[in-house]
């Protein structure tokens, strides 16, 4: 049996030693490596992360694979329509709710962006490399007594309520799946729109939550409110979302993930609002990527197989 790692950089050597223990023949390889070869055969298993959308024209690269794996919630990275027709397993974290209850990275990576966003930080650093010392042209907010409009109050979504609780802000949400005594529940997605300072986004990618946020609602927004994402690019409009910060509707946005991410960056509407000084912080997608939470996931789900 052997597995390849499509995207070893970094992985987990506790993992690799695993994969042996339990008798496969371990291999590594780059996307260009495998996408300028031929064929695998001698591959059954597949390890990726997010760097590619894995489709038919790269799984008709391993005749004889049997398992993909992917240590992520997320899947709209993978077509999932082509797995099932070639007959090939799916084993990721997704549902894995005791264990992704020990990984706190992309809710304390929402928090940094939230909070760098809302005092200014990346511009106010970028000044003072430049030789300036403007202290009055960074002004910001605090967090007391903001309101945070959680959409989504799951794993991570109650992991930034946790934090908002720290620093006394006043929380509401919406899920339709989810009731919590704790906190306030919105009823109506428009509800939290309209009366939250802070967005954030916490819900998986799918037909009933893409562009969750659009023309169809971005007039609900309460002006002058921060939006942050760090689940899904396309849960967004983002020319929607775009035209809203140029008209002054939305302050600023802080995400780590763009719509057009799996196909080219420059063709996102939100990277095209930063090109052009727009109150926008973009991370690539970093969200889950400490080397601690991924080694640990990285040696969780090869269990599973």
């Amino acid at each position: 049996m052997t597995v390849l790692n499509a995207e070893p950089s970094g992985y987990s050597a506790k993992a690799i030693e695993r994969w042996k223990q339990k008798g496969y023949v371990y291999k590594e390889a780059t996307w260009n490596e495998i996408l300028s070869a031929g064929t695998f055969e001698a591959v059954d298993t597949l390890i990726v992360r997010l760097e590619k959308k894995i489709d038919k024209l790269i799984l008709e690269k391993f005749p004889k694979l049997n398992t993909l794996i992917s240590a992520t919630t997320g899947l709209d990275h993978i077509d999932q329509d082509a797995l099932q027709e070639k007959n090939i397993r799916l084993i990721s974290l997704r549902g894995q709710d005791d264990f992704l209850k020990t990984i706190p990275s992309t809710s304390e990576h929402t928090w940094a962006l939230l909070l760098a966003l809302i005092r200014n930080i990346p511009a106010a650093n970028d000044d003072v490399k430049h030789g300036y010392w403007e202290r009055d042209s960074f002004r910001g907010n605090q967090l007391k007594d903001k309101t945070l409009g959680i959409i989504g109050l799951g794993r991570t979504g109650k992991k930034v309520a946790a934090y908002a609780t720290a620093f006394e802000m006043k929380i509401q949400y919406f899920d339709p799946h989810v009731t919590d005594e704790v906190f306030h529940k919105c009823d109506q997605l428009e509800e939290l729109l309209s009366s939250s300072d802070i967005i954030t986004l916490h819900v998986h990618l799918n037909e009933s939550t893409e562009n969750l946020i659009g023309k169809h609602n971005i007039d609900q927004l309460k002006k002058g409110c921060l939006l942050i994402n760090t689940s899904r690019g396309k849960l967004l409009d983002e020319n929607a979302v775009a035209g809203a910060l140029l008209s002054k509707k939305i302050k600023g946005i802080a995400t780590d993930v763009l719509s057009t991410e799996m196909e080219d960056i420059r063709l996102s509407p939100l990277w095209q609002a930063q090109q052009k000084n727009e109150n926008i912080i973009i991370t690539p997608h970093i969200g889950g990527a400490t080397s601690d939470a991924m080694w640990a996931c990285e040696e969780f789900i090869m269990e599973l197989v």
